[in-house]
């Protein structure tokens, strides 16, 4: 059985961008895990259940496809999870096909908070 993690999955290669979202959501008291490859988050995700997941388009595979696996995992369907795109009407498109959030580049402190669900 899966364990309950109270915080966010961070899958990105983005040293800079780890550091922003941890940075900002220790102000909330909210952890992050995070891992370079997506498939250590994917292996991660086999014992532990996130409360919500971002996904970084700059991944070392297609972010849409990351998605698409953790979305067909019974116990991760309800998990918030996203994706930070460049701007491109493209991007977004695959986003709402996929069913995850996009949320565009930059990544801001109010961008991440709402979707978190922790408007500022």
């Amino acid at each position: 059985m899966a364990a309950d993690y109270p915080g966010l999955l961070l899958l990105s290669r983005s040293e800079a961008l780890r550091a922003y979202v941890d940075l900002v959501l220790s102000e909330h008291g909210i952890p992050v895990r995070h891992f370079d490859l997506a498939r250590e988050g994917l292996f991660w995700l086999l014992e532990h259940t996130p409360r919500y997941i971002l996904l970084d388009e700059d991944l070392d595979v297609d972010p849409f496809a990351a998605a698409t696996r953790i979305r067909h995992v019974k116990r991760l369907k309800e998990v918030p999870l996203a994706v930070l795109i460049g701007p491109s009407e493209k991007l977004r498109t695959t986003a709402e096909v996929v069913r995850v959030v996009p949320l565009e580049k930059p990544l801001t402190r109010e961008k991440l908070l709402r979707f978190l669900g922790l408007s500022p």
